[in-house]
């Protein structure tokens, strides 16, 4: 068996990405977890920080460390939208204050170091505004030599979730997405033409319940709280689970289906900022710098989730 791939998670959890932390930690086989960095998102850094910091000791992995970044976007205050996912971004559950601290290093100060110093090239795992991974590729262009590839989740080809426009993660710091996307960088993106199909359900809580262990008990209470959200605001049949997509394609990256595409992404201060356009068709002629997918195997997907929850069985609560 190969080696498991060395990878870095930028978050900023939430349910979504709070799940994704727990898939990426039940695959210890497939992934080398170098470190969680994070940024403001539905809530403030400091709440995602912390989140992460939970997912991880309810997990039993208190060994990973989580590394705090940027509070804002580049170059305006973050808005933040605590109707997704509650006050604390994990709305739903009641888990401790993490027993282990922040660590004292940056986020980007972090990032620069673990990509320069691997032995392997690193994959990163994007699922929050991209301010962080921007910050340090400015700062370090030379990281970028060491990146496998960088798996996005952010971006819509037609409908926005923030804005009529814009999906969330791009919308918050459009700059940052700008600057990732122009960078050279081996990108493969997933927006929510493939995350609004990957909706939960009562069956699948149902099937959870079952599972019976603490972190699938802690999972389906949060999911069962946001169940309506999305029913409500974007006529979907259940709550979009968006960023597990990202780990899901490292893991069957066969469940995902896309194209070699061009994207550009609106920084202007008008309706569509944030917006990412997406050249379908190479109408532009301009060189493709990002791999966009569109199609996903949402009951496959479902099946790998599960499973993969179904490896804690043994952590005690």
């Amino acid at each position: 068996m190969a080696d498991p791939r060395p990878i870095i998670l930028d978050c900023d959890p939430g349910i979504d990405d709070f799940i994704a932390i727990l898939m990426i930690l039940a695959s210890p086989q497939h992934f080398n977890l170098l470190g969680i960095t994070v940024t403001s998102g539905n809530v403030p850094v400091e709440y995602t920080a912390h989140n992460a910091l939970r997912a991880c000791e309810l997990a039993g992995r208190n060994d990973v460390p989580v590394y705090q970044g940027a509070p804002k976007p580049l170059l305006r205050e973050h808005q933040y939208d605590p109707a997704v996912y509650g006050e604390s971004g994990l709305k739903g559950a009641d888990l401790p204050v993490p027993m282990r601290p922040i660590e004292n290093i940056h986020a980007v100060d972090f990032l620069i170091e673990a990509i320069l110093s691997s032995s392997h090239k690193v994959t990163l795992l994007a699922t929050a505004p991209l301010t962080n991974i921007a910050l340090a590729i400015v700062r370090e262009p030379s990281i970028l030599k060491n990146i496998e590839e960088i798996v996005v989740m952010g971006g819509a080809m037609t409908l926005g979730n923030i804005t009529p426009a814009a999906e969330y993660n791009f919308f918050a710091d459009p700059e940052a997405a700008h600057i990732l996307f122009t960078s050279g960088a081996k990108i493969k993106s997933i927006g929510l033409e493939v995350t609004h199909h990957v909706v939960t359900s009562l069956p699948w809580f149902d099937e959870l319940d079952k599972i019976n262990n603490p972190v699938s008990q802690t999972l389906v209470a949060m999911l069962r709280e946001f169940y309506e959200y999305d029913m409500k605001n974007f006529e979907l049949s259940g709550g979009a689970i968006h960023d597990p997509c990202v780990v899901a394609y490292l893991l069957e990256p066969e469940l995902f289906k896309g194209h070699d595409v061009y994207v550009e992404i609106d920084t202007s201060f008008s309706d569509t900022r944030g917006r990412s356009t997406i050249d379908w068709w190479g109408k532009h002629g301009f060189e493709p710098n990002a791999y966009v997918f569109n199609k996903v195997d949402v009951n496959g997907f479902f099946k790998l989730l599960t499973n993969l929850l179904r490896q804690f069985s043994e952590v005690q609560p």
